[in-house]
């Protein structure tokens, strides 16, 4: 997500307006979870960091994305990274690639970057579906949450997708040029005052200042007890199901 951040969640009811189910039915369905949970203690604090606007480069040591990764893998943590679709090329799948095989969420940030409010159906549609095959190729799965551009949604968006949209409870502000230390203060201040336990963090792969504070956070969220998680994780250890078309910015206990 870049720029002004939009909110206009103006109902939670997503469903795909080709499918015969009734919306009050597709409310019903549960966000089928296949995350392994099985190193999470489910009573110890927890937060899904998550990173949008990836891939953006051929996997390299001092790249940003790779300095997160290996942040999250040195740590023995995880978390969520969404990706687009225009910079995403026989180059930078190696990162997706990557991301996958160290455990981490691979999940769909549309293919242009777009206001969906401002698209037909159909090109709303297309943007969307643009990363799935290469989503489902890596990943072996096939559906991905789905964190709307500028978290911008209306109706016509609403009923066409039948994933669970991802939100925000605390946004780190890089997108703002917030530095390092500016997000460091704002997550280790969540910590200390008990707000950080169970959010959806926003954050973005392509940020010096970010990989920056990640490499700190990480050691530092563990140290304090907390555990660094995907969003599915966090939703499955907490026995919270996410249901299609359900907006979510975090989970609480």
């Amino acid at each position: 997500m870049r720029g002004r951040l939009f909110y206009r969640f103006m109902a939670d009811a997503i469903f795909d307006i080709n499918d015969p189910q009734s919306l009050e039915d597709k409310m019903r369905e549960n966000w089928n979870n296949e995350a392994d949970i099985t190193w999470i203690d489910p009573k110890k604090p927890m937060v899904a960091l998550s990173f949008d606007d990836g891939p953006v480069d051929p996997v390299s040591e001092t790249s940003p994305a790779i300095r997160i990764q290996n942040a999250l893998r040195d740590s023995g943590m995880h978390a969520t990274f969404f990706y687009w679709g225009n910079t995403f090329n026989e180059g930078t799948r190696a990162e997706i690639e990557r991301a996958q095989e160290l455990g981490f969420e691979i999940a769909n940030h549309t293919k242009t970057h777009p206001h969906l409010p401002e698209l037909s159906v159909e090109e709303m549609k297309a943007e969307v579906e643009y990363m799935l095959p290469v989503l489902k190729e890596i990943s072996g799965r096939e559906k991905f949450l789905l964190r709307p551009p500028y978290l911008d949604v209306n109706e016509a968006l609403r009923e066409m997708i039948d994933v669970p949209l991802i939100s925000c409870g605390l946004d780190s502000m890089d997108w703002a040029q917030a530095t390092a230390k500016q997000m460091i203060d704002k997550i280790a201040k969540a910590c200390e005052n008990d707000s950080l336990d169970g959010k959806i963090v926003l954050m973005h792969e392509t940020y010096d200042a970010t990989a920056e504070a990640v490499e700190f956070l990480v050691p530092y969220l563990k140290a304090k007890g907390y555990q660094v998680v995907t969003i599915s994780e966090m939703f499955k250890a907490r026995g919270k199901d996410m249901q299609a078309g359900h907006v979510y910015g975090e989970c609480p206990q």
